[in-house]
């Protein structure tokens, strides 16, 4: 995939999440349209997870499988995680994010992983918080070139 992009509504959601637990760490879910069409992914809309405690949980799981669900009556797909960590240099992606890809990946093949930024998340930034990461080879890579719809 070469080009990953997200509705307005998608960007705010995980930013607003990230902005509202400063103090946590903050997890949820991407979705795009099936009808995705090439190497390009457009994120339509997320669903904000958890705050504080990230680890694969029952509640995880429970989450994914209704979501999944909810996502697919309305022809849409789980198409990744994002995460914003609890301290502003923090640009990593843990165990944790990478059991939950590891579970979308089984089911879809166009899927990212998105790590927020903390210190883009500011009034009147002109740049995204968003730092993109992609599957390759089996290793997530960040891409350079996902933007806003």
């Amino acid at each position: 995939m070469s080009k990953v992009s997200f509705s307005t509504l998608a960007y705010c959601k995980m930013v607003a999440h990230a902005a509202k637990y400063p103090h946590c760490e903050v997890n949820g879910l991407l979705v795009a349209e099936n009808s995705t069409k090439g190497d390009k992914l457009v994120i339509v809309d997320t669903v904000p997870l958890f705050h504080q405690c990230l680890h694969v949980s029952p509640m995880s799981e429970i989450a994914l499988m209704q979501i999944d669900q909810s996502a697919s009556t309305c022809d849409m797909y789980i198409a990744g995680y994002y995460l914003a960590n609890e301290t502003l240099d923090d640009l990593s992606y843990d165990k944790p994010a990478h059991k939950i890809m590891d579970k979308i990946v089984e089911h879809e093949t166009n899927v990212c992983m998105v790590v927020i930024n903390n210190r883009l998340m500011e009034l009147n930034q002109k740049e995204s918080a968003l730092l993109v990461h992609t599957q390759d080879d089996g290793k997530w890579k960040r891409l350079n070139n996902s933007k806003y719809l």
